[in-house]
């Protein structure tokens, strides 16, 4: 049986003081990153949520998305990744939908601060809390079938479906993705796509799991993240044609 805590226990077990993510200037070891995690979820909790409990986020790329997106299923809640290109009637269905209690946002969320119970801003609101949280461990009273994500579908005619994904579904989907593209503890991943797709968020539980480095670009931009693959020695990223056509035709202009 494995759950989302699992490829965090083997990260901190293996290779605990490795970088696990680059991202605004600092890097974070595996055992910070676990150490967030933790208080991400005892965080959670103070604020009166149990298992099954849905949270949203609603953020560019970063390192606390990867720490929403893997902390809060490995504490038994369920993760809602939200559409930063959404119309607000889009989110607002979603946030109904999947019941979210909480929304934790980098933006100013309007209209959307109604449907929740809280509001947690990224950055502000998200450290403070992280700040004065007791750590909760991870993983326990969490099962391989419990649900871990809340995925709502684009390009539909009618409203977006929300596709749930348990603990089983997005590990299994995450060996399927190492057999297709190997990672390697020396490998630096950039994550260009946008993590509320799968495109983005596909190599995050890989790259931990390998006790890779990932290197999160808050936005698509080819000569940002030209300059993130020399800065940082980038050996793995994942993106559309385009973007990686955009990258090629930046890198031919540069002397």
């Amino acid at each position: 049986m494995h759950t989302f805590a699992d490829p965090l226990k083997t990260a901190i077990s293996n290779a605990a003081e490795k970088t696990a993510v680059i991202d605004e200037g600092q890097s974070f070891s595996y055992q910070q990153l676990n150490d967030r995690c933790c208080r991400l979820a005892g965080a959670l909790a103070s604020l009166g949520l149990s298992k099954g409990d849905r949270v949203a986020i609603l953020a560019a790329n970063g390192h606390r998305y990867i720490e929403t997106y893997v902390g809060v299923p490995a504490a038994g809640f369920v993760v809602v990744p939200l559409n930063t290109r959404h119309a607000i009637p889009e989110l607002q269905y979603a946030l109904k939908d999947s019941g979210a209690r909480v929304l934790i946002c980098d933006r100013d969320p309007g209209s959307l601060a109604d449907i929740v119970e809280r509001v947690v801003m990224i950055p502000e609101d998200y450290e403070s809390l992280l700040e004065n949280a007791e750590p909760a461990a991870l993983g326990e009273n969490v099962h391989e079938n419990d649900l871990a994500g809340l995925f709502y579908t684009g390009g539909t005619t009618g409203a977006s479906k929300g596709v749930m994904l348990t603990h089983r579904n997005l590990l299994a989907n995450s060996l399927h993705y190492l057999i297709s593209t190997p990672h390697y503890e020396k490998d630096v991943m950039l994550v260009m796509a946008p993590m509320f797709h799968a495109a983005g968020s596909i190599a995050i539980l890989p790259s931990i799991w390998t006790h890779g480095c990932q290197v999160p670009l808050a936005a698509f931009n080819p000569k940002a993240a030209l300059d993130e693959i020399e800065k940082h020695k980038v050996s793995v990223t994942l993106g559309v044609p385009a973007m990686l056509a955009a990258i090629a035709e930046e890198q031919h202009a540069r002397p």
